[in-house]
């Protein structure tokens, strides 16, 4: 036999499953957005600090739906590399399979 292309699945799913993860994180944090000025509050009545964090989150807010979106091909293209070699496994099996 010559050399093969080995996938190791074990490896590839706790990796898709972190993806997953990291994409669900992003999407929800948007939503704790509030949460966060809400703790802020106003110290000594001024506004600065949770302006300032506000402010943060909006522009934090544009950078996470790009990675969001960056994750999210990675994450694309993980599960066609899993289910194409899983595919292609599956068609050698019932094909050697025949040949018995």
């Amino acid at each position: 036999m010559g050399n093969g292309v080995k996938v190791n699945y074990s490896e590839l799913e706790p990796l898709r499953t972190e993806l997953n993860n990291i994409i669900s994180e992003f999407e929800s944090a948007g939503a704790r957005r509030r949460d966060l000025e809400h703790a802020v509050g106003s110290p000594y009545g001024e506004a600065a600090l949770r302006d300032a964090a506000s402010e943060f989150e909006r522009r934090w807010d544009d950078r996470r739906k790009q990675l969001t979106e960056n994750c999210q091909a990675v994450a694309d293209h993980l599960e066609t590399v899993i289910t194409g070699f899983q595919d292609f496994d599956a068609d050698m099996a019932t094909k050697f399979e025949s040949e018995d």
